[in-house]
């Protein structure tokens, strides 16, 4: 068994209790664009801090050089969805123990060994090559940017004639080729458990914040009786898997 199919089997649950609390999140940050950027905004800070890692690092890390897939970075795209959500500025820096945690734990994981950056880009960039494609459309449609498009979704987005398929193939073809000590294997693991876990805690931090609980509030004087339900569910739902 190659080491890509390893980090999926061993993974599982980890990956799969993260998807369905994602899914129950989005269907709450959709609800209005000043709730949904506030995500954008969090997950663009992690794809910058971890390609900003990964090319510092990668100059002397023979493993990195292999995953090294210029055309997989997303902080740029994610800056000019934050810009676009934000009326073409860039907020200051948001107060977020989250990103905080997420920051600090990227810095301590690979202080003993680049090669555990690998949990960390082969979780986000492999989220966006399989989600992106699926969420993108979901988006465009539920928060109206169709005349705007691709703005609000660049990140999401990939260049014409741009194969998913094949650059999974090939991602997973270098992952599988690394020779990697069982050490390595194990921190790579946990780093890649750890990173659901951080998603999970900035997805919340988002959910749980002031300005998605006013809009919860507005939505509840003008919804169904069923919408808000519907809601409600989804909250108890991501607290009941967190």
């Amino acid at each position: 068994m190659g080491f890509s199919e390893e980090l999926k089997k061993k993974l599982s649950d980890d990956h799969d209790k993260s998807d369905k609390i994602f899914n129950a999140a989005l269907s709450i940050a959709l609800t209005d664009r000043n709730v949904y950027r506030k995500a954008v905004y969090r997950f663009w800070k992690v794809y910058e801090m971890i390609e900003e890692t990964m090319d510092e690092l990668q100059g002397d890390c023979p493993e990195l050089q292999q995953l090294y897939f210029p055309t997989l970075f997303r902080s740029e795209a994610f800056e000019d969805d934050v810009l676009y959500f934000y009326d073409g500025e860039l907020p200051e820096d948001e107060n977020s123990p989250a990103l905080e945690e997420y920051k600090q734990k990227i810095q301590a994981d690979v202080a003993g060994d680049p090669v555990v950056l690998i949990g960390y880009l082969q979780t986000m960039q492999m989220a966006i090559l399989a989600g992106g494609g699926i969420l993108r459309p979901m988006i465009v449609r539920v928060l109206g940017l169709k005349k705007n498009y691709p703005l609000g979704v660049k990140a999401l987005d990939w260049p014409e004639g741009f194969s998913t398929a094949a650059t999974k193939k090939l991602y997973n073809e270098r992952l599988d080729a690394l020779e990697l000590s069982e050490d390595q294997k194990t921190a790579i693991f946990e780093a890649k458990r750890g990173v659901f876990a951080m998603n999970n805690k900035l997805i919340k931090e988002v959910i749980y914040s002031t300005e998605s609980r006013d809009v919860l509030l507005g939505i509840c004087k003008k919804v169904s009786a069923v919408c808000l339900l519907f809601m409600l569910l989804a909250i108890i739902y991501i607290m009941f898997l967190s």
